[in-house]
């Protein structure tokens, strides 16, 4: 009512502001008050002001750009100029990764990168392609891998007995003559020891795989948001159904009862139990993992499986030429089988006696040269008689 009075009475120059909002169109105009003038004015001068405000408001409006439009537009060319970048060779370069051709995790973002640009594919075939050429580098090894299990199965009672020999012997020249004997035995089958080391080798590689591609997630990589597939579109969250961790757990149960990597290995049943549970346990402590990184884990257990049913397939065997597999019968005096705790515990008791049996023996060793010395300066002593 006091607003309305004063503006009748002609006391106030009204004045029509206008604020624009920033994600809209729409103009807000309202009247506020400048000053209030006590003296009595014409009510035509109050009229003349109140247009020449208007008039302002209108031009300001008209000049003033459309703050929606722009911001838009900027956006968009801001979304498009860093999608054109994460599509070149050098992106993962230019954001801290794939620094170098020589550590392992640089090296396989840079392939992946390459895989990516090059071949035109989405990033959740990229990961899976990457993984299988991995794979198919390493399958030479682990046909000779196999080769080698192949081979001392046929031979496995005889290198049970010079073990056996060799443990329980305490004299250091004939511990030396069975190590001879069991060094002839590998030999005259064609045994080479350094390709028992092959499943090694993959760790390092799947430790490498692991920490590039969570890296990349968590950064995250563009495109890697939105190009998966199926249920797991958005590769840098984790699954929401864990059907990836349900595949790869999978894999790995069926991997030990097939007879591992090779086709050829030989678990007892207490082992068999703990691989089969073990997989299992995976898959708690896997499921807040980025889908990108179980998608490796998952393709890599795929293509575990695929190799082992290939290695034991007689006839890729053959191709390949790769001994076949001896069961050899057990000996009547073993017993009954023993748990995977006991078997632990025997195994711990035997590689401490034999520690024991190696400290002595070079003990003994070395009070042999010690004697060996003495003589040989004993020798050189010349008895002098005074005439």
């Amino acid at each position: 009512m006091f607003r309305s009075a004063i503006l009748r009475a002609g006391k106030v120059s009204p004045r029509t502001i206008v604020q624009p909002q920033l994600f809209g169109t729409q103009r807000v105009a309202w009247t506020g008050f400048s000053s209030i003038r006590f003296n009595s004015s014409d009510s035509s001068a109050v009229s003349d002001a109140a247009a020449g405000a208007a008039s302002k408001v209108s031009e300001i409006q008209t000049q003033l750009p459309s703050f929606d439009e722009n911001t838009i537009e900027t956006v968009s060319q801001v979304g498009q100029v860093i999608g054109d970048a994460s599509n070149q060779i050098g992106y993962l370069s230019s954001i801290g990764m794939a620094k170098s051709w020589l550590w392992p995790p640089d090296l396989i973002q840079n392939v992946m990168e390459q895989i990516h640009f090059y071949a035109g594919l989405p990033w959740w075939a990229t990961i899976c392609v990457t993984t299988v050429l991995a794979r198919v580098l390493l399958f030479p090894l682990y046909v000779k891998y196999s080769d080698t299990l192949g081979r001392t199965s046929k031979i496995k009672p005889e290198m049970d007995k010079v073990n056996a020999d060799l443990m329980a012997c305490s004299d250091t020249t004939k511990a030396q003559q069975i190590a001879m004997k069991r060094r002839k035995l590998l030999s005259e089958n064609g045994i080479k020891n350094r390709y028992l080391i092959v499943p090694v080798v993959q760790i390092p590689i799947a430790i490498s795989f692991f920490t590039s591609i969570r890296e990349m997630c968590l950064y995250p990589v563009d495109g890697l948001a939105t190009q998966g597939i199926a249920w797991f579109q958005n590769l840098t969250l984790a699954d929401p159904y864990l059907g990836l961790q349900c595949l790869t757990a999978a894999m790995f149960v069926a991997l030990a009862r097939k007879g591992g990597e090779s086709g050829a290995q030989q678990f007892s049943p207490q082992m068999k139990k703990v691989f089969t549970y073990l997989p299992i346990l995976t898959i708690p402590v896997t499921m807040n993992l980025s889908a990108g990184v179980v998608l490796y884990l998952a393709v890599n257990g795929v293509c575990s499986m695929i190799q082992t049913l290939l290695l034991r397939n007689q006839t890729a065997r053959k191709f390949l030429n790769i001994a076949e597999v001896v069961n050899h019968p057990a000996p009547e005096n073993q017993g009954p089988q023993k748990g995977v705790f006991e078997s632990f515990r025997e195994n711990i008791q035997k590689a401490k006696d034999q520690a024991e049996k190696r400290a002595m023996m070079k003990e003994q060793d070395d009070k042999m040269k010690d004697l060996a010395k003495k003589e040989k300066e004993n020798q050189r002593i010349k008895i002098v008689r005074k005439k």
